[in-house]
């Protein structure tokens, strides 16, 4: 199969870390210059902590793309793996919401729930791509929306 070996990430993982340090600053300059109850403090710090999980959860999702087929993971761990032979079908999805261009690429499985790849989180263009390569491979149905 001529599949390119590649991680994508999600498009907007700067963001999310940026996001989760300026929660955290901002808790941390609260809980020092300012003179806060005990109740407020311990909010912020809970505050921090789930931002902390949100962030991290985006800044560390990736899909292995490889000839032999897709891992997806997160927090440093692999959570799941589809070799391209399990693969019952693929679909891919492409529209026009508003003015914002998607695309999804669907995976079913012969067994267990499908895995998608959308461009709701990865970048628009990486998606694409690999829909071409999948294409070419022979492994993509096509359905516009």
């Amino acid at each position: 199969m001529n599949i390119r070996p590649r991680t994508l990430r999600a498009a907007n993982n700067l963001l999310y870390g940026s996001s989760v340090l300026l929660v955290i600053a901002a808790v941390l300059y609260c809980a020092i210059c300012k003179d806060m109850p005990a109740w407020q403090l311990w909010g912020g710090v809970a505050l921090s902590i789930g931002a902390t999980i949100w962030g991290l959860y985006y800044v560390t999702l990736h899909y292995r793309i490889s000839p032999e087929g897709v891992t997806y993971g997160y927090f440093l761990r692999r959570k799941r793996h589809l070799n391209w032979t399990d693969i019952e079908r693929t679909e891919l999805s492409e529209g026009d919401s508003q003015g914002v261009a998607n695309c999804h690429i669907t995976l079913h499985p012969k067994e267990g729930t499908p895995l998608q790849l959308s461009s709701d989180i990865l970048s628009l263009d990486d998606v694409q791509e690999l829909a071409g390569e999948l294409r070419s491979a022979g492994l993509l149905q096509t359905k516009n929306t």
